[in-house]
Order: structure tokens, then sequence, then C-alpha cells
């Protein structure tokens, strides 16, 4: 008898430990995830090289912190950078309030916006696609601990969605209004805005909305057409910087097939261009057998636009950058991804630390580069 009761036991208390790792992940489990999984990346790199040095140079950094200071002396003539000021324009605020440098500004703010996305990402998609989200990018990983616009940018745009899920439709149009002046495809989650509240005939709010996006509009581009000659400034030198010509778009897949970058196209990074092309095709057919997912779209319908004209552009961009680029690009539609595969991920708190892990390690080697990786370890290993 007491041998039929302690069995139970162990059975009953396996059953727990069971349900307790696949149970989903807390907003604090997300967050401590990205605590440890950061910090692992940023203790790699510290080993391997240099970085500070890899931090002034990486990126957009350096063209965002001499917009910055050109936008403090309020001298535009200074800035020959192509990349949108809304970055800079929060660097330049920052800075000011905290008594801070540009580079400690750009630093601080991606670390910040980049904990604040992910926690938004928990609250609009759980922890399973959050943790996910947090850790399965190597291009968000350098965006979020060496710098770069788009954690501000998803920050942002995340931000938009929560709001028109509460029906604070005005928050909602100025946080998409003020991601546009991050990155150019915040465009998107404004537009996504305006058609469900036009869907919906809330017409007013529709108005009050465009209103609220005119006006963040023109206060941006106010200064470029009274310094830079164009309120179009920035978007045409965009596009001079992209390769695009002025021509956005293109025949879908056309500038994916194409080598437009041959001294970039290493084998490791077309084949990691190639895997979140399949991955997004693969949650575009998922979408198809998930009826979970179709309710989502259909019940939030302003992330599901937002989605769709995201992943459109991303098939159909018209640049030389489009495929070698791709894994940067991605990034704002990876919890829709996700979202979609959600019934085919495996769900065990177990298996999402250790990809986290590993994919932080892993993705600190990418970015000092593998080959000098294996050669730094060796030194380390035989000093």
């Amino acid at each position: 008898m007491s041998a039929s009761v302690s069995v139970a036991r162990v059975q009953k208390r396996t059953e727990g430990n069971e349900r307790t790792w696949t149970s989903e992940p807390t907003l604090k489990e997300v967050l401590l995830l990205c605590v440890v999984c950061y910090a692992l990346y940023l203790l790699v790199l510290a080993l391997l090289g240099n970085y500070w040095h890899l931090f002034k140079t990486f990126g957009d950094n350096q063209p965002y912190v001499r917009i910055a200071e050109a936008i403090r002396s309020w001298n535009f003539g200074l800035i020959k950078e192509w990349q949108f000021f809304g970055l800079p324009y929060v660097m330049v605020a920052f800075s000011f309030a905290t008594h801070t440098s540009y580079w400690t500004a750009i630093l601080s703010l991606s670390v910040i916006s980049a904990f604040v996305a992910t926690s938004i990402s928990q609250r609009l998609w759980g922890g399973w696609v959050a943790g996910i989200f947090a850790v399965c990018s190597r291009e968000w990983m350098e965006r979020a601990l060496i710098g770069g616009a788009e954690p501000l940018f998803l920050a942002l745009v995340f931000g938009s969605f929560l709001a028109a899920r509460r029906d604070k439709w005005l928050l909602a149009a100025s946080l998409a209004a003020s991601s546009a002046v991050v990155r150019p495809m915040g465009i998107f989650a404004l537009v996504a805005l305006g058609i469900v509240l036009l869907i919906r005939g809330q017409y007013k709010k529709f108005v009050a909305a465009c209103f609220v996006g005119g006006a963040i509009g023109t206060l941006y581009v106010l200064p470029l057409k009274l310094y830079m000659g164009s309120p179009l400034a920035n978007v045409k030198a965009y596009g001079a910087a992209d390769g695009s010509g002025g021509r956005p778009l293109t025949l879908p897949f056309y500038a994916l097939l194409q080598n437009q970058m041959p001294q970039l196209s290493t084998n490791l990074n077309v084949a990691r261009a190639s895997f979140w092309i399949v991955l997004v095709l693969l949650g575009i057919a998922a979408t198809f057998r998930n009826e979970r997912f179709r309710e989502y779209a259909r019940k939030y319908l302003v992330e599901s636009i937002f989605c769709a004209l995201y992943v459109g552009l991303l098939f159909t961009y018209n640049s030389p950058w489009a495929r070698i680029a791709f894994p940067r690009y991605v990034i704002p539609v990876i919890p829709f991804i996700f979202v979609a595969l959600l019934p085919w991920v495996p769900k065990d708190r177990r298996f999402l630390w250790a990809f986290g892990l590993l994919s932080a390690f892993l993705s600190a080697a990418e970015t000092y580069g593998f080959t000098s990786t294996v050669e730094r370890l060796r030194q380390i290993l035989y000093q």
C-alpha cells in the first residue's frame, strides 16, 4: 500500500514539474531571460574583442550622433546623413535631461527601448512569443545592445498596437506617427489605424487621428523644408542611399533573387538571409492552417494590416540590400511569424532558456566574426 502511495506521489510530482516547465513564461521570466542572455552576449563580445570600439563603429551609430550634434546646434546644414531624425531628436532630449553624451544616449535608449518593446510584446502576444522574439535574432541583439533605431521604433509601434487594443486611438496615432519618423515603415502602423477606424465607421476618431499624425509629421518636416530646402529631404536621401533610386517597390521576390551585394554575400550571410525568408514564408503558410491565428487577425485588425503591409514590402523592396539585409528588415514581424507558428513551437521553458543562451553565444560570435572568434578563442586557450 505504501509503495503504491509513493509511486502515486512521484507521478504527481513529476506531472507537476512538467506542468511547471510547460506553463507560459510570465513577464518577469521573459525579462529575466533577456537579462541573462543579453549579459552572456555582452560577456562573449567583451572576451573576444573591444566592445567600445565595436560600439563606436557599429551600424548607423556615428551618423545618428552627427545628426544629434547638428540638431543640438540647430544647424541642419551640417547634416549630410540620410537616416531619419526621430532617434537623434530623442537622443538630444535624453542627453539634455541626463547631462550625458550622445554616445551614452544612443546606447541607453537602445537598451531601454529593447526591454520596453519586449515587455509590450509579452502583453500583446504572450510569454512564448515574447521570449522567442527577444533572443532569436542576432540583428535584434545587436541593435538592442550595440545601438540602433529598431528598439525605439518597435517600442513605439508595439505601444501603438497596445493603445489601439484599449481603444486609445489618439495615443495609438501619436505613437504610430512618432515611429514613422524613427523608421519610415512606421507609416504602415498609422495607415492600419486609419483603415480600421474607417471600417468601424468611427469618422470623428479617424479625423482626430489624422490630425495628430499630420501634426507630428508637420513638426518633423518643417525644419527640413526651412533648412534643407525640401520637406522630403529625408525620403530623397533615403532612396538614394538604399539604391532604390526613388522607386522603392518592384516585382515580388525580384530583388531577393538578385545577388546585388556580392562583396557581402558570404555563404553564411546568404544562408541566414535564406533562413529568414523561408521562415516568413512558413509563417504565411501557417496562417492557413492555424485557426487561432485567423481569429487573432480578425480581432486585432490593426496589427494584421500592419503585418500584411510590412511583409508585402519585404518581398517587393527594390534595393540591393533587400536580400542581404533581410534578417534585419524582418525584425518587426518576427512576433507575427511565431504567433502563426505557435502550434508547432516546442512549449517548454527549458528549451526556451537553452535556445536563448545558445542564440546569445552564437550571435556574439557572429557579430565578432566566426573566423575571428575561432582565432581569438585559440589565443585565449593557449595563452
